[in-house]
């Protein structure tokens, strides 16, 4: 097996290009096998696609014991640690982090990082949320008024804006909010 720190891996055992299944099948068996053999814990990183899917074939993800992914915003230090695939526990655990001067750094009270400090103001709401089987209380605001675009504006941060143009839709329809001539900010 062939490969430098930061380059793609291949092996020349088999003949075909770097990148290929066969390719991402052998170099990760091999790596796997001198990991086992030698009691080394091996951690692979793969890259994530706009989706949030794993690019490139999903042999690898079949290898291995385990499937870590870190979620969060860009612009803030907290992280949500899930695991997608754990072949020896469970995948309904989650754990939050914060970045630190020391490194990652667990974060003990994770609600306190969900809600604002200070008295909740008009729309504002304290919502319990269940990640995996932790409840975390995450404070939601909203700013709805009518819109004078054709499009109105749809603008959330932290929700997928696809899962927030569902919501809206099922708010007028079932519980006949009359939402989709407004503005949600």
């Amino acid at each position: 097996m062939r490969g430098r720190l930061g380059a793609d891996l291949w092996s020349a055992q088999v003949n075909s290009t770097p990148g290929s299944v066969a390719q991402i099948r052998e170099a990760a068996g091999q790596l796997l096998r001198v990991a086992k053999d030698n009691a080394i814990a091996l951690v692979l990183v793969g890259h994530v696609t706009k989706d949030g899917e794993l690019a490139g074939p999903r042999v690898l993800e079949h290898m291995v014991d385990t499937v870590l992914s870190f979620e969060g915003e860009r612009a803030q230090p907290f992280r949500i640690l899930r695991a997608v695939k754990n072949r020896f526990g469970s995948t309904n655990e989650v754990g939050v982090f914060q970045m630190a001067e020391q490194g990652l750094v667990e974060v003990p009270d994770p609600s306190s990082v969900f809600l604002e400090e200070g008295d909740l103001r008009s729309g504002s709401v304290v919502v319990p949320v269940l990640e995996g089987s932790r409840c975390l209380l995450a404070e939601v605001q909203a700013l709805v008024a009518p819109s004078n675009l054709a499009m109105p504006q749809r603008v959330a941060r932290g929700v997928d804006r696809n899962r927030l143009a569902m919501l809206v839709a099922v708010l007028d329809r079932r519980a006949r909010l009359p939402l989709l001539k407004c503005d949600i900010l």
